[in-house]
């Protein structure tokens, strides 16, 4: 009964307890707190207003904590923070040196910290050690601050003033101002962040020693006193000591001084072991200086290779093993229209028309040709590309050069077009005087066949001479449609060794009569993928000019002889004849040149012409009085029949 009686009581008491917790969460109160943006070790924060620090900011988390605040932080320069809370827009500047002016506007809590200034100068400079020595100097301080009322009692001083103690201080650090006079605490750290303690000395001691509070305005007295509750619980739990520590002790003289004693002490005891690892650091210290000489002669030596790469007129572009870029100069940049973001991409993705699928099964060759990209405006390549290995010889990658050869083939066009033209007009030329003696020679005949019909003597020179002269006029014209006639080559594997015996057979008899020694030397399965009428051709114009040079010589011996090397078929022929000057030889491949005293002169024309379209050249050398030798070079086809059609391919771009 007694349990049921009460019930009733704690229910109601529940309900009491609910309703007056309600009130309670819906009070919670948000706390706007200002500060100086830029004043570390007391209060900082970034650009945008984040990574929010500093002992000020500490103390009032704490205190939020203590009290159910949200404290919504307002980073601004100090000016700022000031006019923020004339005017209500924050609640509480954290931080705020006691002044009579400020004492006017707005209340303080009790002091936290004791603020005062300080005089800071380069080490160096010693025309400076009281406040009365700044005249004529420029001083470097904070706009509204304290520091500026003190200057106004020297003569002639030059004020430099910045929104934040931060900018100040690095307005002397570059050498703007002479001095400075501001927080001695914020001057030590930022000199600590820098690096540059060593480089300037307070002077002067410490001046203007000032409480340093936390600021409300004018009657907010609720708020002020819930902020001394809070400091001075901080003050009994440790909170105040731990932060007091954490932010200030690594600047105080007395631990420096403890620490200093400490270490006297250790070098007593520990001297030889000292002595030891000062000699270790010594040589550490030394070769860590030849490091860096050594460091900056290899990055000089660098510096410099990448220069000359990226000066050069070919782009260049280095390939590990697997054929990923390595390195790419600022002239492949350009010309494959790509960045840095090329480098560790594979090359097949920038220039599938590289053989890298050969390289790869054979690293140790070099590869060399051209290629055509572009869709609206195609552009000529020339590309090189050989292997590198490291110090050990190990294979590591391969280099490739390339180079756009699109105005030089425009150019090469253009001047063949010319050369073209020029033998046209070549060609007209020995047309005329080639076709004119036999056609005098016949024209006379005819004016003369009247009146000499009956005359047997003029009818035997007629048939004799007349049917000579027009045979001439046929291998003129034969020539003339050799020249102009152009219809694809038909590549086909071929004996080498049947084309030149084709070709002897139709000499076989004047070799006899003209007591020419003939030797031929090639082996019988050496196969050439060429087009064979057009090769017997070149074979027999060679065979020709070699008996007629070798005419007025004692000693005639003709040697046809083919070899194969590095994957071509070296055909040559050899004479015994009279030989050529140099001067001769460089005109020999020009339309209508001739050496002899009848010929027309297309017929190594023609050669050549024929060689051009098997994509390489007739080559050789002469020596008067000793004789000649023409070479072919000519695509070996002793190989497997697949890949025939693009050794032929290459040969051609080689050509």
């Amino acid at each position: 009964m007694t349990a049921q009686r009460l019930w009733p009581f704690l229910l109601i008491i529940l309900m009491l307890s609910g309703m007056l917790s309600m009130p309670v969460q819906a009070e919670e109160r948000v706390l706007r707190v200002a500060f100086d943006r830029a004043l570390p070790p007391f209060s900082s924060a970034d650009e945008n207003g984040h990574h929010i620090e500093g002992f000020n900011i500490d103390l009032i988390q704490a205190i939020a904590t203590q009290h159910d605040w949200r404290l919504e932080y307002v980073p601004l320069d100090w000016e700022d923070a000031v006019n923020a809370l004339q005017t209500g827009a924050v609640d509480v500047v954290v931080g705020m040196k006691y002044t009579s002016r400020y004492d006017e506007i707005f209340d303080f809590s009790e002091a936290f910290f004791t603020m005062s200034e300080v005089l800071l100068v380069p080490r160096e400079d010693e025309s400076i050690y009281t406040l009365n020595q700044l005249s004529e100097k420029v001083v470097a301080i904070q706009r509204s601050h304290s520091s500026m009322e003190l200057l106004e009692s020297v003569r002639r001083v030059k004020m430099n003033v910045s929104f934040s103690q931060k900018e100040a201080l690095e307005n002397l650090l570059r050498g703007r101002a002479d001095a400075f006079i501001g927080n001695r605490w914020t001057a030590e750290y930022v000199l600590r962040q820098e690096n540059r303690l060593e480089e300037y000395e307070m002077r002067s001691g410490l001046i203007n020693p000032t409480d340093y509070a936390f600021a409300v305005r004018d009657g907010h007295t609720e708020l002020l006193l819930k902020l001394n509750e809070g400091l001075n619980q901080l003050y009994r739990d440790g909170t105040y000591s731990r932060l007091y520590s954490e932010y200030f002790e690594p600047y105080s003289p007395h631990l420096t001084d403890w620490w200093r004693k400490l270490v006297i002490g250790l070098l007593f005891v520990l001297a030889l072991g000292i002595i030891s690892l000062a000699l270790f650091f010594a040589w550490n210290k030394r070769l860590q200086a030849e490091v860096r000489r050594q460091t900056a002669v290899l990055a000089d030596v660098l510096a410099f290779q990448r220069k000359v790469l990226d000066h050069t007129e070919s782009a260049i572009l280095s390939l590990d093993v697997s054929g990923r870029i390595t390195l790419i100069n600022q002239v492949g940049c350009r010309l494959l229209e790509i960045g840095d973001e090329a480098l560790g991409r594979h090359i097949v993705t920038l220039l599938p028309e590289l053989p890298i699928e050969e390289a790869f099964r054979k690293p140790t060759h070099q590869y060399e040709g051209e290629f055509q990209r572009g869709e609206e405006s195609q552009r000529d390549f020339h590309y090189y590309m050989a292997p590198f290995a490291n110090a050990a010889k190990e294979h590591v990658g391969w280099i490739v050069t390339l180079a756009e050869r699109t105005d030089q083939k425009r150019m090469q066009t253009r001047l063949i077009a010319q050369e073209k033209m020029r033998s046209l007009g070549q060609l007209i030329a020995g047309i005329a005087h080639e076709m004119r003696n036999p056609l005098t020679a016949i024209k006379a005949f005819v004016e003369m066949l009247p009146k000499k019909i009956d005359d047997p003597r003029f009818r035997s020179e007629l048939l004799r001479y007349v049917p000579e002269e027009m045979e001439r006029l046929n291998r003129i014209v034969e020539d003339l449609l050799d020249y102009s006639r152009s219809r694809p080559i038909q590549l086909q594997p071929t004996r080498v060794k049947e084309i030149i015996q084709s070709v002897l057979v139709l000499f076989a008899r004047r070799f006899e009569a003209e007591h020419i020694q003939v030797k031929v030397q090639a082996e019988d399965e050496l196969f050439v993928l060429v087009d064979r009428g057009r090769i017997k051709q070149v074979l027999i114009n060679l065979v020709l000019n070699a008996m007629e040079a070798m005419a007025s010589c004692e000693d005639k011996e003709l040697i046809i002889s083919a070899e194969e090397k590095a994957g071509e078929v070296l055909v040559s022929v050899t004479d015994t004849g009279e030989g050529m000057q140099e001067e001769q030889w460089n005109r020999l491949f020009e339309p209508f040149y001739t050496t002899k005293s009848q010929g027309v002169g297309l017929g190594l024309y023609i050669s050549q012409k024929i060689m051009w379209e098997h994509g390489t050249l007739l080559t050789g050398s002469s020596t008067a009085g000793k004789g000649t030798t023409f070479t072919m070079r000519l695509a070996c086809a002793n190989e497997p029949t697949c890949g025939k059609e693009e050794k032929h391919a290459a040969l051609v771009d080689r050509g």
